[in-house]
């Protein structure tokens, strides 16, 4: 007899319990997750109706314009291609300012983790540079890269190393002693330590902390291009509000808003993977 004709049977069964059991689960994700969205675009509407109707009765539409009037910006910007050059012109530092930032930022963290001497020596330094509004360190930045891109591409890169070295840094630290002497008794050597126990370790903490260095990453172009810049986001409202021009300084906040929020949308669903993993990894 074979034996696949004696457990496929049973096998079926116990899929098709399971299915069956999962269905209500999933009608319920489903339900829920039609609420969330349901209730986020009501709320979206109604501020859109409130902001309607306080626009030129409640408060000048020299400071708050209409809806329509600022949509009507962004569609001006759309129709001569200004949108997408500005768009293009503060994503391109930020993606450079944030891989320059995170790898050097994975690189030192991990060198300060594993050397003792190192981050007793230098640590306390690192966290009083830390301590320093990035502001304040824009004059010196002119100074030594000049204004333009690369000046967005440096305090980028500067609040992205911030945000991710502590994290990296605190990740490796988090490795227990017990489990390490535990693998290396099973006979890894230091590169399975590093590769498949360190790092993966440090690489939960460092997803978690994509949700601020990566909208982070943009801020810090668009701070730049407002003080110094020609071209991109931040020159867009600086420009549209050094002329008093309501509608488009909205406008601007309008078009930034909804990259940051594509963005955290991004993150969220890798940091989402990356807890699965590890929730996965724990059980």
């Amino acid at each position: 007899m074979n034996i696949e004709t004696v457990v496929t049977p049973e096998r079926d069964e116990a899929v098709a319990q399971v299915a069956t059991a999962e269905k209500p689960a999933r009608k319920k994700r489903g339900r829920k997750a039609w609420i969330q969205t349901s209730s986020r675009l009501g709320a979206v509407v109604l501020f859109l109706v409130l902001w309607s109707l306080a626009a030129g009765t409640l408060v000048d539409t020299f400071y708050l314009p209409e809806p329509t009037e600022v949509a009507g910006e962004i569609r001006d910007w759309i129709v001569d291609g200004s949108l997408w050059t500005n768009i293009m012109a503060t994503m391109v530092p930020a993606a450079q300012g944030f891989l320059i930032g995170g790898i050097s930022a994975i690189v030192l963290g991990y060198l300060f983790a594993m050397s003792k001497v190192v981050s007793m020596v230098l640590e306390p330094f690192v966290a009083a540079a830390y301590g320093i509004p990035v502001v304040a360190l824009v004059p010196l930045l002119i100074l030594w890269l000049g204004i333009g891109s690369s000046l967005a591409v440096g305090v980028s890169a500067i609040v992205v190393f911030f945000l991710i070295f502590y994290n990296v840094y605190f990740g490796i630290r988090d490795v227990k002693q017990e489990f390490i002497d535990q693998v290396r008794i099973a006979g890894a050597s230091q590169w399975d330590l590093v590769t498949r126990v360190r790092i993966p370790s440090a690489l939960v903490w460092v997803v978690a902390s994509l949700k601020l260095a990566v909208p982070h990453a943009l801020v810090g172009v668009v701070v730049a291009e407002f003080l110094t810049g020609s071209e991109g986001l931040g020159y867009m409202l600086s420009s549209n509000a050094a002329q008093f021009n309501a509608a488009g300084t909205f406008a601007s906040v309008v078009v930034l808003a909804a990259i940051s929020f594509a963005l955290d949308r991004i993150v969220f669903l890798i940091s989402r993977r990356a807890l699965m993993w590890k929730e996965a990894a724990e059980h």
